[in-house]
Formats: C-alpha cells, sequence, structure tokens
C-alpha cells in the first residue's frame, strides 16, 4: 500500500511524507544534509551519497502526489557548530530542487544551527513553527502545546524479530490518535531510528512526548513492499515485533 488516511485530512505515505489534503501539503523532516562531512571529522569514512538518493525520493514523491506546497519540518543540514561546504552546497541545491515542485518553507531543527544562512540566499522562509490546515507543524525538540500536531526529530522506526533473533528494521510513523500527534519518520537513509518500543518517557528525544503514553500510539512501517499497519507500540514491545 502506498498511502494510509489516519485522520480527516491528513494522509501518510510509503514515501516517508505526510500529506495535508486540504491545501496539498507535503510534509517531511529530519534530510541531515551534510551527515557524512560531519562524521569525517570524527574518523567515520562514509560515501557521500544520501543527498543524491534524497533528491530522487523527493522527486518520485513530488510526482506521485502533486504538492502545492513543502514543508521540511527541521534537520535540513546535520553539524551544529557551523555550515560545513558539504551543507552549503548540498542545501542550497535540495532547495532549488524542491521550489522546482512547489512553494518551500523550512521549520527550524535543532540540527539547523545557520541554516538561515541558506535558506535567505535560496529565497525560502525559515521559521520556527507553522500551522497549516488547522495542523500545527514543528520539528519536536522543543515542546507544542499546538493540536493536532506533526512532528519529527525521533527518527521512529520499528523492529520485527524473527524466530531464531535475526530482524528487520524499516522507518515507521508513530500516530497516537487520542493525543492527536503523527510523528514522522525521519527521511534521511542514514537516520538509523529510534525504536518505537523505547519512546517514552526518559527515552523519548522530544520533550513534549516524555508525558504521553506512547503504548497506545499506531505504528506504520516504510518498506520496500509498501506502507505496513504494525499495530501499537505496546504491542511490539510485548512480543518485540515478533514475525
Amino acid at each position: 500500500m502506498r498511502h494510509m488516511d489516519i485522520a480527516p485530512g491528513l494522509r501518510i505515505t510509503n514515501d516517508r511524507c505526510a500529506l495535508l489534503l486540504a491545501s496539498g501539503t507535503m510534509v517531511l523532516g529530519d534530510l541531515h544534509l551534510g551527515i557524512e562531512a560531519s562524521l569525517e571529522m570524527e574518523g567515520v569514512q562514509l560515501p557521500r551519497v544520501q543527498a543524491a538518493e534524497m533528491m530522487r525520493r523527493f522527486t518520485a514523491a513530488a510526482e506521485a502526489h502533486h504538492p502545492r506546497r513543502v514543508v521540511v519540518l527541521g534537520d535540513m543540514k546535520h553539524e551544529f557548530s557551523r555550515n560545513l561546504e558539504q551543507e552549503w552546497s548540498q542545501v542550497r541545491r535540495m532547495l532549488e530542487h524542491m521550489s522546482s515542485f512547489a512553494e518551500v518553507t523550512v521549520v527550524r531543527g535543532n540540527h539547523d544551527n545557520y541554516l538561515a544562512n541558506i535558506t535567505s540566499r535560496a529565497g525560502v522562509d525559515l521559521v520556527d513553527e507553522l500551522e497549516v490546515d488547522g495542523f500545527h507543524l514543528s520539528h519536536g525538540h522543543i515542546p507544542c502545546s499546538g493540536r493536532p500536531l506533526v512532528q519529527g526529530h525521533e527518527h521512529p522506526s520499528a523492529r520485527l524479530f524473527d524466530g531464531v533473533g535475526g530482524f528487520i528494521k524499516m522507518p515507521a510513523f508513530l500516530h497516537h490518535p487520542n493525543e492527536r500527534i503523527l510523528v514522522i519518520p525521519a527521511f534521511s537513509p542514514l537516520a538509523a531510528g529510534n525504536d518505537v518500543a523505547s519512546i517514552e518517557g526518559k527515552g523519548a528525544l522530544s520533550p513534549g512526548l516524555k508525558d504521553v503514553e506512547m503504548g497506545q500510539a499506531e505504528v506504520y512501517g516504510c518498506s520496500d513492499i509498501g506502507l505496513m499497519a504494525l499495530g501499537k507500540v505496546a504491542g511490539l514491545r510485548g512480543r518485540r515485533g515478533q514475525i
């Protein structure tokens, strides 16, 4: 299944994007462009391939969903301390590419220090939070009381175990219908993901989720065979997501 409607006016897609249907807004987040250069400074060598892969996946999503607006929910870049050369070039190219499909707005994330230097030159608005179609859009590193809420920051993923200890891991959406919160997966292929079974209390990265009973949140995994409804977080904890 390529997409699911999980609330009035709200659709999730196997492209790791959410769609706000009334305005035709496509929401994605946590691209972490420049992560390879940042890791190189720590002695970790990775090929610089994720930007091209994300551009390919964004193109496929935009051509499938025809958004009139694109909102990036923070962490467009990775390095905290400055804008690395890789970030300057990749963020500008990505914003220019996105803007060729739709109007683009970036919501500031905790990694987006100095991002304004890049977005201003690209002619893209950078905001702390946003409201579209009645949905509050926030990165998630700062509490947001508005509901319904769509946020990133957690990089949620689901782990499904087999009977002999092997497992598969997939990026996932977390939707809490009672709390009216949707947490979207990271768009970056290099953001390994926070296991949904640990997103509660001290295990939550987002301050606004630390006091939420996440066991009742519904999990939707993004996979090569489509979007998968995996049940509630509590069920994945109890069975360790067995397949």
